[in-house]
C-alpha cells in the first residue's frame, strides 16, 4: 500500500520509518537463526515467499482512481517462516518493489508498516490466538489461520487506510476509498482463498514447511 508523500504529515513519514527500523532490529533479534543454519533450506522458502509476495504485488490494478488495489500473500509467508523472516523478507520484498516502479522513498516506512508489518503481526496474532488444546484440529489452523487469517488482514488494512487518506487532506482520495468500500469483500474473499489453498497445501503435503505448524500438536506425531 502506497501513500503519497508530499500529502503525509512529515512527522507520520518519521514516525513510520523509525518503527520500520525498531521492528526490523526486533525481527534480527527474534529470529531463530541457529536453526535456519541447521536447515538452510529454510532459506530458499524465505526467499522463494520473499520473491512470490513482490510478484503478488506487482500484479496490481486501478479500479478506483488515485487507488490501486493488490493481494498482499503476507498471511502465507507469515505462517510458512515466522513472523521475525516475514517482516526481513516481506521489508526486502517491498524495497525492490519501490526501486522496480521509482516511488519516492519518504513513503517506504509507511509502505512497510501497511504492506508487510501490520499483515504479519496480524497474521502470526491470530494463529497464535488459535493453538489451543480446544481446537486441536489441523482444520481449525488451515480455515482460521489461512482462510479467515487473510481475509481478516485485508478486511483489517482497509479500515486502517481510512484514517490515513484523511490525513492526506485529499477528499477526492477518501472519496474514491468510500465510494468503491463494496470492493473490500471482493478483495477479502480473495486474499483469503488465496492464502487459504496455499496453506492448505502446504499442512496436506508439505507440514515440515510451516513454521508455525505442528503436526505433533494435530496429529500425534512421535
Amino acid at each position: 500500500m502506497h501513500f503519497p508523500p508530499d500529502q503525509i504529515p512529515s512527522s507520520i513519514l518519521l514516525g513510520a520509518f523509525f518503527l520500520w527500523m525498531l521492528t526490523l532490529l526486533v525481527a534480527v533479534r527474534a529470529g531463530d537463526w541457529a536453526a535456519l543454519r541447521a536447515a538452510p533450506g529454510r532459506v530458499h522458502l524465505i526467499a522463494g515467499g520473499a520473491v512470490a509476495c513482490l510478484l503478488l504485488w506487482l500484479l496490481n490494478i486501478q479500479l478506483v482512481d488515485g487507488l490501486r488495489l493488490h493481494f498482499l500473500g503476507m498471511t502465507t509467508l507469515t505462517l510458512v517462516v515466522g513472523w521475525p523472516f516475514a517482516v526481513l523478507g516481506g521489508s526486502l520484498a517491498l524495497m525492490a518493489f519501490n526501486m522496480l516502479l521509482a516511488l519516492p522513498s519518504e513513503a517506504w516506512g509507511l509502505a512497510v508498516l501497511f504492506t508487510v508489518i501490520l499483515p504479519a503481526t496480524l497474521s502470526r496474532l491470530l494463529a497464535w490466538l488459535i493453538f489451543r488444546p480446544d481446537l486441536k484440529n489441523p482444520f481449525v489452523y488451515i480455515l482460521g489461520a489461512g482462510f479467515a487469517g487473510g481475509a481478516l488482514v485485508a478486511g483489517a488494512l482497509g479500515l486502517l487506510a481510512i484514517p490515513m487518506f484523511l490525513v492526506t487532506g485529499d477528499g477526492n482520495l477518501l472519496d474514491n476509498a468510500l465510494q468503491g468500500w463494496p470492493l473490500i469483500f471482493l478483495i477479502m474473499f480473495s486474499e483469503g482463498f488465496i492464502n487459504g489453498m496455499c496453506i492448505a497445501a502446504l499442512a496436506v503435503f508439505y507440514p515440515d514447511a510451516l513454521k508455525t505448524f505442528d503436526d505433533r500438536f494435530y496429529f500425534g506425531d512421535p
